[in-house]
């Protein structure tokens, strides 16, 4: 499922791709989904409970993230092959446009 997202391509499971636009739709919105978008993923059998869940998954990823993003942590040998580095371009194209402020 994780190569899907990182490669864009449709993910086969359709109640994982159903989350999957969901979290998209929570992160990409900052935690402000309309209520179209929450009722909808109600709909496909979700819970609130469910919704909460994505929110807490969300934090935790953030909070590690930033952890080691700030600490330089090294990433553990048996997750060196599924390390991803699509962020670094990202940050690069960031950097060279705060230069031109």
């Amino acid at each position: 499922m994780t190569e899907s997202i990182r490669n864009h391509t449709k993910i086969s499971d359709d109640k994982l791709r159903d989350l999957s636009r969901f979290v998209s739709t929570m992160v990409n919105k900052r935690g402000l989904p309309d209520e179209n978008e929450v009722q909808a993923f109600l709909n496909l059998g979700y819970t609130e409970g469910n919704i909460l869940d994505v929110i807490l998954a969300i934090s935790v990823k953030t909070i590690s993230n930033y952890t080691n993003h700030v600490f330089k942590t090294e990433l553990d040998t048996v997750f060196k092959a599924r390390e991803w580095s699509g962020y670094k371009v990202s940050r690069s194209i960031f950097n060279f446009f705060r230069s031109l402020v």
